[in-house]
C-alpha cells in the first residue's frame, strides 16, 4: 500500500517516543528545500534504525545512499566513542544540507562522506562493519548486499531498506516494475545465502534484516 498518510503508521508515530528536535528540523528542510522529499525515512522507520544502533552499540557503521543525511544521524545515535560512519552518496549537492544537520546534531566529526557511486566505493573498503544500512539505487541493490556480507564482521547486521517495494513484490517474476523483480529476486536469494540469517519486516515499504553468521 503506497499511502504515506496510514493511519496506522500515524497511530505507532503517535504512541511512539518522538523524533529529536535536530531530526525534526532536518525533516522540515528536506521536504521545503529538496526534491523527492518522500525518500526521506519516516520517523517509526528512523527510530528502528536509532534502537538497532543502540542495541548493537557499533564502532564502524556503512551507510549506502545517504540522501539529506536523516538516517546518518539516527544511525549515529547507537555509535560507541570514537566510532565512524562511512557512508556512500554520489549527489554532492546535497552536501550542504547534510553538513548543516550534521553539526546541529554534534556528530561531523564522525563521520566520513564519499561522493562517489556505491560500486566504485566499496572495492576500496576494508571490512569488520558492525552495521550496515543499505538503501540506494534499487538497480544495484542485489549486488551491493553480495559486496557488503564480506564488509560485515561475523554477528553483524546489514539492513536493506525497501525490499517490498509498496507490494510490488507480491508479484513475483511476473511484476511489470523491473526493480520489483529485482527486489524479489534479492529476498529469494537472501533466504537461500549461507553467510546470514534473515528477516523481513513489514515496516513501511519494508527492511530486510541480514545477521552474518
Amino acid at each position: 500500500m503506497h499511502d504515506l498518510i496510514d493511519p496506522i503508521n500515524h497511530y505507532a508515530e503517535r504512541l511512539s517516543s518522538p523524533e529529536p528536535e535536530a531530526l525534526a528540523a532536518l525533516r522540515k528542510d528536506t521536504w521545503q528545500h529538496v526534491l523527492r522529499p518522500q525518500m526521506l525515512s519516516d520517523v517509526i522507520q528512523g527510530r528502528l534504525l536509532s534502537f538497532v544502533s543502540q542495541w548493537i552499540r557499533p564502532l564502524r557503521i556503512l551507510e549506502l545512499g545517504t540522501y539529506t543525511g536523516y538516517a546518518t544521524i539516527c544511525l549515529a545515535e547507537g555509535l560507541r566513542q570514537g566510532g565512524r560512519i562511512d557512508t556512500i552518496e554520489p549527489n554532492d549537492e546535497l552536501n550542504a544540507i547534510q553538513d548543516k544537520h550534521w553539526g546541529h546534531a554534534g556528530i561531523q566529526n564522525q563521520i566520513h562522506r564519499y561522493n562517489q557511486e556505491a560500486h566504485v566505493v566499496l572495492p576500496q573498503l576494508k571490512g569488520d562493519y558492525d552495521l550496515i544500512w543499505i538503501d540506494a539505487d534499487k538497480a544495484r541493490t542485489a549486488t551491493y548486499v553480495d559486496a557488503c556480507i564480506p564488509l560485515t564482521k561475523p554477528g553483524g547486521t546489514l539492513l536493506v531498506d525497501n525490499v517490498l517495494w509498496w507490494g510490488k513484490v507480491l508479484e513475483g517474476e511476473h511484476s511489470q516494475d523491473p526493480d520489483a523483480r529485482r527486489l524479489h529476486q534479492l529476498n529469494q536469494q537472501v533466504l537461500k545465502d549461507p553467510r546470514v540469517d534473515n528477516l523481513i519486516l513489514p515496516i513501511r515499504d519494508g527492511i530486510h534484516v541480514l545477521r552474518k553468521r
